[in-house]
């Protein structure tokens, strides 16, 4: 009988390569939050920038211009982030997880190189076109890492490794703060970073589901497991991906446009859409974008802010031991309570600092949970789109929001954050601790829906009898 190689402990699932490749890898996330905070939060840094070109272009309001441009070029990064999301399906489809995290490190190395000239030009239009750049590699990096940590990762860790993207983004966020001090150093840090990855990265082997599932080699799938758990005989290991090839085929491949509009898997389909919309209308763009802006209008020392996404790091660590669906409802239902407390604090000006802890991680880590090799990378993409889309939503229509709700923004943020609860609560199972198979399975509307064809099935074959035994007494 077959027996997984998941049920063993911690310990026995750690080598020296798979720690190495979650580390390295990781270093893509790192780049992601140092490049946000670089982007969003020195907003000081960035206005002073433009004081700089303001002199060469004869403007009438100085004012509305200066919002509009730090608008404008804020709001290419996610804009970057989209076509990221659009084009790393098919990269990871042609090229492979590894390949396709390779080709991003060199293309990173080149964002990077345009943000350093840009602060050294001065030139606002090529500030834009940098962060644009900037943005399609954060875009693919935000996809590839969870997709391959995911599919790599044993059963007992992957919750562990999935929150990893998370921990990484927060390192970095942490590391620009330290490093902010003179704007060519600050941009220069990012591309350091993608040239030691992309040294590493080649050493790392591919991920063994796609080389088995969507390539159909068995042999590179089974180098690459002994590469990656350091022994020769890894034939549960080839077992356990084969059991995610279904015998009738009807989880074929398919791009993100067909994967919109296969019934089969409509409510995980939905259930990324909900996800993701939740996730980036909750708040905590908004919080975390305009963080020192709002914060500071309220009297709190820039020292405090910043402990404000530790303090969700830890949260975050200490909900995973108690399940994915756990820490989603969890983190919807905070998010809905501090939607209104954060709104009453700034009515009233209360110099505390609050805390928007929404399940950052989980939505990439339930889209690797809720779909099989054929369509995982189709539904990253959709949910990647949908992601970023929001991101540049919120930037460009809360300073303007803002204006006219003052400190009532966030509520318009508890609605959709409830929403979200009941959806999770009705419909998204645990998937803590089952195989991919074992979650597809236990979606409850499917479950309910696959329950009715049955009962159909067999009343049909009732009736079939019941009138072929009354043809035979009549005849």
């Amino acid at each position: 009988t077959f027996k997984p190689l998941f049920s063993c402990s911690f310990s026995q699932n750690l080598t020296t390569s798979f720690i190495r490749i979650v580390m390295i890898s990781a270093l893509g996330s790192v780049q992601y939050g140092y490049n946000l905070w670089v982007i969003y939060s020195p907003t000081v840094l960035i206005q002073d920038f433009y004081n700089l070109t303001y002199v060469k272009l004869p403007v009438h309001n100085e004012e509305q211009y200066e919002i509009f441009m730090l608008g404008v070029t804020v709001s290419l990064f996610p804009l970057g982030g989209v076509i990221g999301a659009l084009v790393v399906g098919p990269l990871v489809d042609s090229c492979g997880r590894k390949g396709t995290l390779l080709i991003n490190s060199f293309f990173s190395m080149v964002a990077s190189m345009f943000m350093v000239c840009a602060s050294m030009i001065h030139s606002y239009a090529f500030t834009m076109f940098a962060r644009f750049l900037i943005g399609i590699s954060i875009g693919v990096f935000s996809t590839v890492i969870p997709m391959y940590l995911g599919e790599i990762s044993p059963l007992n860790l992957r919750g562990i490794i999935g929150v990893l993207p998370h921990l990484s983004l927060t390192v970095g966020v942490t590391v620009a703060q330290v490093l902010a001090f003179r704007w060519p150093i600050l941009m220069s840090l990012s591309g350091i970073l993608a040239l030691f990855q992309a040294i590493i990265v080649p050493s790392f082997p591919e991920s063994p589901r796609y080389l088995l599932i969507q390539k159909k080699d068995e042999d590179k799938a089974r180098e690459a497991l002994k590469k990656l758990w350091h022994k020769d005989d890894v034939d549960n290991e080839m077992e356990e991906i084969r059991q995610e090839v279904p015998p009738d085929k009807e989880d074929r491949p398919m791009n993100a446009l067909k994967l919109l509009c296969y019934r089969n898997l409509q409510w995980q389909v939905f259930s990324v859409i909900i996800l993701m919309c939740g996730q980036q209308l909750s708040g905590i763009n908004a919080v975390y974008f305009y963080t020192e802006r709002t914060y500071l209008s309220t009297g709190i020392g820039k020292d405090s802010v910043r402990y404000i996404t530790l303090v969700s790091t830890i949260l975050l660590f200490i909900a995973l031991l108690f399940g994915r669906r756990i820490l989603l409802i969890s983190g919807f239902g905070i998010c809905s309570v501090l939607c209104v407390v954060l709104t009453v604090t700034l009515e009233l000006q209360v110099h505390n600092p609050q805390l928007q802890a929404p399940p950052s991680s989980l939505p990439n880590l339930i889209i690797t949970e809720l779909f099989l090799q054929s369509s995982r990378s189709s539904a990253f993409v959709i949910g990647g789109c949908i992601h970023w889309l929001l991101n540049f939503l919120t930037i460009v229509t809360f300073i303007n929001i803002q204006k006219y709700t003052g400190p009532y923004v966030f509520l318009i943020c508890c609605p959709i954050c409830c929403g979200s609860l009941m959806y999770i609560l009705k419909v998204v199972p645990e998937t803590k601790g089952k195989t991919f198979l074992e979650i597809k399975r236990n979606i409850p509307i499917q479950k309910k829906r696959k329950e009715k064809e049955k009962e159909k099935t067999e009343l049909k074959r009732t009736l079939s009898l019941f009138f072929n035994c009354l043809g035979n007494n009549t005849a």
